[in-house]
C-alpha cells in the first residue's frame, strides 16, 4: 500500500515527486505522497548554475526531492530543486525510507490478520498523530514494549512484526583511558579494574586504553561512558591513577 496525504502541501514543504513529462522549459511532476497533486519545476529552479538543456537533468519516471515554492491552486504546485539544502534532501530520503518500512509492516500485519492494509492504517491513525508518524510510534514500541499497542485490534500480531522489523538506531563513542598503578602487583590491580568494565577495551600501549560504548543516542552513550569511568575511579586504590579523555572525531 501507499500512504497518501489528503489536500495540497504548503509553501516551504519538502516533497518527493515523480517526473511525468519534460518540456523545453519545465518538468511536470506528480507528488508521491499526496493524492492527485501535480506540479511543475521551471528550468530556472533546477540548479544554481545555468541549465542549457533540461533533458540532461531529468528522465521519465525519475524520483526527485523538491521544495514547494508556490501553490497555484488546490492540487497544483510550483516546486524547486535548487532551493533544497543537502540537509533537507538527506532528511527527506530518511523519511521516505521510514515510510516504506511502515508500509511493508502494514502489509505484513494486514495479511496475517486477513484485513485490508488501508483499514489497519485507519486503526493506527491515533498513534500516527500522537508520535508524529507511525515509524516513530513503532520505535517507541520497540523501546517500551507491546503495551503501547494495547487496545488496537490485532495488537499481538502488530507487536510481533514491529519487534522483528524495527531496529533502534545506535551511536558509538570512545575515549582514551589512562590507567597507572604504583603498587608492586600493579599489573594485577589494573587487570582487576578492567575486568568488570561494560565496554569494549582496546590496549594501546601502557598506560593507555581505548574505551568504546554504544547507546541509542549520544546522551545515553555519554552517560554510560561517564558512569564507567566514575566506577573505576571509585574502585581504584591510593596507588592507582585513573584519568579519561573523550576521543574527538577527526
Amino acid at each position: 500500500m501507499k500512504i497518501k496525504k489528503r489536500g495540497t502541501p504548503e509553501e516551504g514543504d519538502i516533497v518527493l515527486a515523480t517526473v511525468v513529462r519534460v518540456a523545453p522549459h519545465a518538468a511536470f511532476i506528480e507528488l508521491d505522497n499526496y493524492d492527485g497533486v501535480e506540479g511543475l519545476i521551471h528550468i530556472s529552479e533546477i540548479s544554481k548554475s545555468w541549465v542549457k538543456n533540461i533533458k540532461t537533468f531529468f528522465r521519465d519516471r525519475q524520483k526527485v526531492v523538491c521544495k514547494v515554492v508556490d501553490v497555484k491552486r488546490p492540487g497544483f504546485i510550483h516546486a524547486s530543486i535548487r532551493r533544497v539544502s543537502d540537509y533537507d534532501r538527506r532528511a527527506k530520503w530518511d523519511q521516505i525510507k521510514h515510510q516504506r518500512m511502515v508500509e511493508n509492516i502494514l502489509e505484513m500485519v494486514a495479511k496475517k490478520l486477513k484485513k485490508k492494509p488501508e483499514k489497519l492504517y485507519e486503526e493506527l491513525l491515533p498513534l500516527e498523530k500522537k508520535y508524529g508518524g507511525l515509524y516513530f510510534a513503532f520505535e517507541e514500541a520497540k523501546k517500551k514494549g507491546k503495551k503501547l499497542f494495547e487496545g488496537i485490534p490485532g495488537s499481538e500480531v502488530l507487536w510481533e512484526v514491529v519487534n522483528k522489523r524495527i531496529s533502534l538506531p545506535t551511536v558509538r563513542i570512545s575515549g582514551i583511558l589512562r590507567l597507572e598503578s604504583r603498587a608492586g602487583n600493579g599489573i594485577e590491580r589494573i587487570k582487576k579494574l578492567l575486568s568488570g568494565v561494560d565496554a569494549d577495551v582496546l590496549y594501546l600501549g601502557a598506560p593507555r586504553y581505548r574505551l568504546s560504548v554504544s547507546g541509542m543516542d549520544y546522551k545515553e552513550a555519554e552517560k554510560k561512558l561517564g558512569e564507567i569511568v566514575k566506577s573505576m575511579q571509585k574502585e581504584a586504590g591510593k596507588t592507582e591513577t585513573v584519568s579519561f579523555e573523550r576521543e574527538k572525531k577527526k
